[in-house]
């Protein structure tokens, strides 16, 4: 019986390190090259590399460098290397072979020819050819994600917490823009959203529209400020205010990105209002 409670509890404890070791492989990455989070360290092994793992290879390497292009940004510099690795992934998915066309799969396989010269030779410093052969590989159809983010446009809402980058698909020229929030309190980061979800907050546009019924969201990056650091009741928060256009506007808060409340509203050519308690 002993040693059927020593077996058991080896077992548990065996599926428990299984779970953690799955856990850490999905928090940095996933494939088999998911474990690299440094490009250079990754072209290392570049000659070991088997030609059926190459699309695993090469996809890593772009979100690297991606991700490292955006560190060496001074507004970006205390952004753990991870966060912003995890966020050129949600940005740039993967475009696996399988749901490439013909003419894709052409594509990919002149850019990996291109791709196979300069890994071999070690030419990977600042070199615009290889980082073009790399996007043609990574997105030939250029119809996923041929997105850019400019990291001179980035804009620190909330120093060290709050950052919102635009895209432009230069496919379709679309343009979007992501914010990326790093919860310190949980060690954690997420890309949300900065406009309330009407599903989601139903007492929230109803209050909206109780005081300004024709109100519409700004499409521009607004401001965004956090709460009393004096005020346990207020320090969690975070303020949000549309971008001014000359009409009726308002300021809401939260705490998760999730739920939201209003705060104050103002009529255009009126003062500022507020539903609890005015903002300084």
């Amino acid at each position: 019986m002993e040693n059927e409670n020593i077996n058991y509890k080896k077992m548990r404890r065996n599926i428990t390190i299984l779970f953690a070791l799955l856990a850490m492989t999905f928090a940095f990455g996933q494939g088999k090259y998911g474990k690299y989070l440094s490009s250079k360290k990754l072209a290392m092994v570049y000659k070991s590399v088997k030609d059926a793992d190459k699309e695993d290879f090469y996809q890593q390497y772009y979100w690297l460098v991606k991700a490292e292009q955006l560190k060496t940004f001074p507004h970006l510099k205390d952004v753990k290397p991870v966060v912003l690795y995890e966020f050129v992934k949600k940005v740039n998915p993967q475009n696996p072979t399988k749901k490439l066309d013909a003419r894709g799969k052409e594509l990919r396989e002149t850019a990996e020819l291109s791709l196979n010269q300069y890994f071999k030779n070690k030419k990977l410093d600042n070199n615009s050819v290889l980082m073009y052969n790399l996007e043609t590989y990574v997105d030939p159809s250029k119809g996923q994600y041929y997105t850019k983010v400019d990291a001179e446009k980035i804009k620190e809402l909330v120093p060290k917490e709050l950052f919102a980058f635009n895209s432009n698909n230069r496919n379709t020229g679309e343009e979007k823009t992501y914010y990326l929030w790093i919860d310190k309190k949980k060690d954690d980061f997420n890309i949300v959203d900065i406009i309330p979800d009407e599903k989601e907050n139903k007492d929230f546009y109803a209050r909206v529209k109780q005081y300004l019924p024709n109100y519409k969201f700004s499409k521009y990056v607004p401001s965004v400020k956090k709460g009393t650091k004096t005020d346990r009741t207020d320090v969690d928060y975070y303020y949000i205010m549309p971008f001014e256009q000359n009409t009726d506007n308002i300021e809401y808060k939260t705490k998760d990105f999730k739920t939201f409340s209003l705060s104050q509203y103002r009529k255009a050519g009126e003062e500022w209002k507020g539903v609890e308690k005015p903002r300084k």
